[in-house]
Order: C-alpha cells, then structure tokens, then sequence
C-alpha cells in the first residue's frame, strides 16, 4: 500500500496539470472568439455595471477606443435614451439575468445613429458574476424592412390608381367620346364644319383613352401574369414613345426558354427595374434612345437598359436616389447583380443578372 501512494500523488498531479492546460486552452478559445466576433460584445461587473472588457468590433462599430469604454459604466455610453431607463434596465438584468431589446439606438463617436439588437446574460467567471451584452448591428436590417414597406406601399397605390384610371376615368372619357361622336352624326347635315369638329373631339378623346389605359397598364400591368414578362415590356416601350415622343425599343433574342412563362414575383421584379430605369433615362438622363433587351448569357438571364442620355449622376446622387435603391432591393430579391455603369459612347447602361430556376428544362424543351 505504501508503494502505491507515490503513484497516486503522481496521477493526482497529472490530472492536475492537464486541467490547467484545458482551461488554459479554453480561455485561448474565448479570447480568439472574443477578438474576431462579429457582433459587439461587453463584459460588466454584475455588482456595479462597470464595463471590464470590450471587443474590437464594438470599438470600431462606435468609434470609441478600449480605454474609452473601460472608464464606463453601461448606462453612460448611450443604450439607452436616458440614464434612468438605463439604470432601470440593468436592475432588470441583475434580478432576472437575462434581458433582450431587438431595436435600440447607438450613437457614434461622430453622430451617426446606429439600430442594434441588444442581447445581455450574466453567469459565473472565475468565481464572479459577470455580464455578456452582446450586441448587434441591425441597421442594414432595418434600411431593409423599411425599403420593403414602401415598394409595398408604391405598389398597392400603384395598383389602385391603376385600376380607378382604367375602371374610373377611361369609362368617363369613352362616354364623352360617344356623346361627342353622336353630336357630329346629329350636325352633319345642319352644321358641316362643326360636325367636323366634334368628330376631331370624339378622336382626341379616344385618343386619350388609350393613352390612359397605357398609363394604367404601366401602373398596374396586370399582362405580365395573363400575357406574361416579354409582352408587358413590349406595350411599355410603346407606350413610352407615345407619351415621351422618344424612340424606345424592346428586343429579346429567340432561345426557346425565353419563350416559356417567367414566374410570377421574378416578371414583376423585373419590369419594375426596366420601368425604373427608363424613368431615370428620360427624367435625369435626357435620353432620346432608349433600349431594353432580355436575353441570355452563361445560363442566366440578362435584362439590359442602355440610353444616349447625359450619362448616370454623381454617387451621393445616386445613393440618395429612391430609384437607385427600390432596382438594388428588387434584384436582391430575385438573387440577381445589379450594375449601373457609363456607357462608353455615352449615356447609362443599367444591367440586371438574374438566375431562372427552369433554364434548363426550357432549353431542352422540357415543360
């Protein structure tokens, strides 16, 4: 029994040294994660609040340096609207051990107000309570969900007024047409010349009727789900000669799968980006010559907008641009590229790259 204790004394140093290494490795582990995460994150005393420790990602998100923070209690780096609401919120936390906000506003060093969510958890460290804020830059999130509801938005209004020109004003003009047409019919032989003029009314009038169903088809184009995509951009780049008095071409080459239906959301999406782009052409560009063309290129789809206008405005311009943003958030929602980029011989060339999920059964000619 005495030979054996020496060998007990070795084994129990043995477990020793190798639970040293394991937690040394360990806190190895949290320190890499905690240095490279990609989500802000503090470390406070439970007791007190003070901030003992923060990631890089959280001083860069903020503009702030280690030191800055380190001087800080949580509710003095701006979580929250208030110190006493901060002050509440941590109590929160120190009773329940958890808390959550999904929206809460951070400021920067330099003014520029950022969305994060804002996730806080305490346990033990070493024999002390300590709390894990982890925090989270929803901004981009955000800018999103609000780019969404207001094409949302557009839409639906678009459809509405859409659909009272078509159903509203187009009823009202065909009626004066016919009234203006029964009147030239009436004066014929009473009034020559004035039968004359009310039949140019009653044209004016019908002409005006198309020229309000092409309005209403451009608001609401209901073909691209009975017609489908291909004809859709071929009635709007009439229309927009007729309206505009521009030269407007659609082209699309013959591959058979081009032939075959686009989905619903994907033909939506992009006539949207066509309508967008051509309303920039003429509006800020000045094009006389526009062309939209669909066709294919290394299996994808490609929707080009080309003009010989002045050319794409400066960046800021562009940025700012609801345009610009509403053609980046659709092709984002189709899996596609977007590129706006000058024309070598002048103008703007807006491209849009987009997968189709039945290319290959279109090709071969499956259906």
């Amino acid at each position: 029994m005495k030979r054996r204790r020496p060998v007990r004394a070795g084994l129990n140093e043995k477990r020793h040294t190798c639970s040293a290494a394991d937690l040394k490795e360990s806190e190895v582990r949290y320190r890499r994660l905690f240095e490279s995460a990609q989500d802000g994150i503090l470390i406070l005393d439970s007791a007190t609040g003070q901030i003992m420790d923060v990631n890089p990602f959280l001083t860069r998100l903020l503009g702030w340096s280690r030191a800055w923070f380190l001087r800080k209690r949580v509710w003095e780096i701006g979580l929250f609207r208030d110190e006493e609401k901060s002050k509440a919120a941590f109590r929160e936390l120190q009773r329940e051990g958890y808390i959550r906000y999904e929206d809460l506003p951070l400021e920067t060093r330099s003014g520029r107000r950022i969305d994060v969510e804002f996730v806080s958890n305490s346990y033990e460290a070493h024999g002390r309570r300590v709390i894990q804020c982890n925090i989270r830059d929803i901004s981009d999130r955000k800018h999103a969900e609000v780019q969404k509801a207001i094409l949302e938005a557009t839409e639906a209004e678009q459809r509405r007024i859409g659909q009272d020109l078509h159903d509203g004003l187009c009823q009202q003009l065909m009626g004066v047409a016919f009234i203006a047409k029964a009147l030239s019919q009436k004066l014929t032989d009473v009034k020559p010349d004035a039968a004359v003029e009310a039949a140019e009314i009653a044209d004016l009038i019908n002409k005006s009727v198309n020229d309000t169903r092409d309005l209403a088809r451009g608001l609401s184009p209901v073909e691209i789900e009975a017609a489908g995509l291909l004809p859709a951009l071929q009635n709007f780049a009439s229309a927009i000669e007729r309206f505009y008095k521009i030269s407007c071409v659609f082209m699309h080459d013959e591959v058979t799968w081009f032939k075959c239906p686009f989905e619903p959301a994907l033909a939506a999406h992009l006539y949207r980006i066509a309508q967008e782009a051509v309303s920039n052409s003429i509006r800020h560009g000045k094009a006389a010559h526009v062309v939209i063309a669909l066709r294919t290129m290394r299996r994808r789809g490609v929707l080009t907008i080309q003009d010989d206008g002045i050319g794409i405005p400066s960046d800021a311009e562009m940025k700012a641009g609801l345009g610009l943003r509403s053609m980046l958030y659709r092709s984002k929602k189709i899996g596609a590229r977007l590129d706006v980029v000058k024309s070598a011989g002048g103008g703007t060339v807006v491209t849009c790259e987009f997968p189709r999920k039945n290319l290959h059964k279109a090709e071969t000619g499956a259906v």
